[in-house]
Formats: structure tokens, C-alpha cells, sequence
């Protein structure tokens, strides 16, 4: 299956295989999970920042950290499932949007 996810998965692996030629990096192995894990730890500062819960004043600039670190930690899960074999689309298809066919008890 593809999709969304899968097609924007792609096109963020072009942008990481440039990232990891320009810098030497070596993605082998656990590499892209533990990115991840960098990624959501930047992400909880930043939120913790946006949301005036650290030194830092939540402006916009606090804002925007946020959009960005949410946008790194996306693409890393885009790129770790890539990694994987994972389709992405299919598995939220499977775990989140299958519950939209379901009835609603009351």
C-alpha cells in the first residue's frame, strides 16, 4: 500500500540521504531510532518552552521551535518505518482510522 505517509516518507529520505553524505553520517543499524529518541527529547523542550514551562519566554519564537521539532520527530518516525519496512499508512489505516467504520456505543 501507499499513501500519504509513504509518499512523504520518501521524499524526506532524499533529504536525509543528502544530510548523510554531506556530514559522513553512517544510518546503519539503530541509528534511526535512537534520532528519534533525540528528536522527541527536543521536542519535550520545546513544548515545555512554548507553553511557559521553562526559563525560556513562550513567544513566537518558542512557537515556531515547536512546529520545527514536531516536524523533526515526524520525520524521523517517517524514516525509522522506512527503515523497518513499515507502512506506515496501512498500519494507521489498521490501528486508528478501522475505528471509523465501527459503531459508536452509547
Amino acid at each position: 500500500m501507499s499513501g500519504p505517509l509513504t509518499d512523504l516518507g520518501a521524499q524526506i529520505a532524499q533529504v536525509s540521504d543528502i544530510y548523510a553524505r554531506n556530514y559522513g553520517i553512517d544510518r546503519s543499524g539503530d541509528w534511526y531510532l535512537l534520532k528519534l529518541q533525540e528528536e522527541m527529547g527536543e521536542l519535550t523542550q520545546a513544548y515545555l518552552d512554548a507553553t511557559g514551562r521553562s526559563r525560556r519566554p513562550a513567544d513566537d519564537e518558542a512557537r515556531t521551535a515547536l512546529r520545527r521539532e514536531m516536524a523533526d520527530a515526524l520525520g524521523m518516525l517517517l524514516l525509522l518505518a522506512r527503515s523497518e519496512g513499515v507502512d506506515l499508512d496501512a498500519a494507521v489505516q489498521e490501528k486508528w482510522l478501522s475505528w471509523l467504520d465501527k459503531p459508536v456505543s452509547a
